[in-house]
């Protein structure tokens, strides 16, 4: 094969090479983003059957019957409604209050505290 031959072959084939890059790189970048594409649209799919399910469940008497007496104290006509009152707890002394804050400091804390707050007699 003479040199003219084989630079004439060498040219050629750099050419298609060159002319079958770009959409070969497109391709392949197109085909990435369908696949992300097709990843999104089933996640997408999943809420949308999640939240269909939410409504089905809303659009159910019982669970609307249930939803009233628990979150807005509704009863049924001849039911009684009992409500609870605890007692709200005695409010805590100071020196619980600091030792409370004792308990949450590091030692070195408590120790500096110690030492510069003069003795409650």
């Amino acid at each position: 094969m003479s040199p003219k031959r084989a630079v004439l072959l060498a040219m050629v084939v750099s050419v298609v090479a060159l002319t079958l890059a770009v959409p070969l790189r497109t391709y392949f970048s197109q085909q990435s983003e369908s696949d992300q594409l097709a990843g999104a649209n089933t996640s997408l799919r999943t809420e949308v059957s999640e939240l269909q399910s939410k409504v089905d469940e809303q659009n159910d008497p019982a669970y609307i019957q249930a939803q009233a007496r628990d979150r807005l104290q509704f009863v049924m006509p001849g039911d009684k409604a009992v409500v609870m009152q605890f007692p709200t707890p005695p409010a805590k002394s100071d020196e619980e209050k600091r030792a409370e804050r004792r308990a949450g400091n590091a030692w070195y804390t408590n120790l500096l505290d110690s030492v510069s707050t003069p003795v409650d007699r």
